[in-house]
C-alpha cells in the first residue's frame, strides 16, 4: 500500500522566547486525511537544563501538558495541513512553547511516526562517556605515538577577557610559541557549527591577546570533507591549527620535531 504523506511539527520550549533560542521538547504528527494527530512529549528535561540552566522540572512538565491539551483542542479534527493555522496558533500565545513550521513525512501511522521522530528530534542523551572518550582517544593516540612525555598535561587555564570564558586545554607544549591542544566534537550536525565558531574565536583571542596558539583535534563523525576543509582554513586565518582525530600521527610528528 502506498504510504500517505503526513505532516509534523516540533514542540519547542524557551524561557526567553524573545531571544529566539528554543529546545525541542515534543513532536506532533498530523494526518489530515484521517483527521488524526499524535502528540509525544518529553519527560526528561536534561537538554533544557543543558541550554538554559536549572529549571523547575515539575512546573515545566505541567506547563507542557497544558500546552499539549491546547494543541489537541485546537487541531483535533481540523485541517491540520494548513500552515496558516500553526502561525495563527503561535501568534495568539506569547508562551514558553511554540510549534515549528509544518514538514511532510512519509508514513501511514501517526503513532509510529511520532515515536520515530521523537527519537530523532527530541531525545537527547548527555553522553558524558562519549564526551570523555574524545579526550581519552586523544591521550591514547599520543601515548601510542610516544609523545606524552613531551607534553604538559592539563596546562594552566587561560581566561579570555574578550569573551568572558576560560579555556582549559587537554595538553600544551612549547616550540617557540606555546601551543594549547584541546579535543573537541564536531560530529553533531546541529551543534557542530556552533562549536566550530566558538573554537575559532578562542584561537583568535589566544593568538592576538596572549601570543599562544590553539590546536584543536576534532572528531567530525560523518561531517562532509568540505566542512572540515573550510573550518581548517578558518583556523589557519586566526593563527590556529585543526587536525582530525585520525590525523594525530601528523600532529605527533610535528611535536617530536619541534617541542623543546
Amino acid at each position: 500500500m502506498q504510504a500517505v504523506k503526513i505532516m509534523y511539527s516540533i514542540v519547542q520550549f524557551s524561557p526567553f522566547p524573545d531571544r529566539f533560542e528554543y529546545v525541542n521538547v515534543g513532536v506532533i504528527v498530523f494526518d489530515a486525511a484521517q483527521k488524526r494527530l499524535s502528540i509525544k512529549l518529553s519527560n526528561d528535561f536534561s537538554r533544557v537544563k543543558k541550554f538554559f540552566g536549572d529549571i523547575n522540572a515539575v512546573f515545566l512538565k505541567s506547563a507542557l501538558h497544558d500546552f499539549s491539551e491546547r494543541v489537541s483542542l485546537r487541531f483535533h479534527k481540523s485541517d491540520m495541513s494548513s500552515q496558516s493555522q500553526i502561525e495563527e496558533f503561535n501568534s495568539k500565545r506569547a508562551d514558553l512553547f511554540r510549534l515549528t513550521s509544518l514538514n511532510a513525512v512519509a508514513g501511514s501511522d501517526v503513532d509510529s511516526i511520532a515515536d520515530r521522530l521523537f527519537g530523532e528530534l527530541v531525545i537527547w542523551e548527555a553522553h558524558p562517556r562519549k564526551i570523555e572518550r574524545i579526550n581519552t582517544l586523544l591521550t591514547s593516540a599520543f601515548r601510542e605515538a610516544g609523545v606524552l612525555s613531551l607534553l604538559d598535561r592539563r596546562p594552566e587555564p587561560i581566561h579570555l577577557d574578550q569573551y568572558g570564558v576560560t579555556l582549559q586545554a587537554d595538553y600544551g607544549y612549547q616550540n617557540g610559541v606555546y601551543n594549547l591542544i584541546d579535543a573537541a566534537r564536531f560530529d553533531n550536525p546541529q551543534r557542530g557549527l556552533a562549536e566550530a565558531g566558538k573554537r575559532v574565536l578562542e584561537g583568535k583571542a589566544l593568538s592576538e591577546m596572549i601570543g599562544k596558539r590553539l590546536i584543536v583535534v576534532g572528531d567530525f563523525g560523518n561531517q562532509p570533507n568540505r566542512f572540515v576543509d573550510n573550518l581548517r582554513e578558518d583556523f589557519e586565518r586566526v593563527g590556529s591549527k585543526l587536525f582530525r582525530l585520525e590525523e594525530v600521527g601528523e600532529l605527533s610528528a610535528e611535536i617530536r620535531r619541534t617541542a623543546h
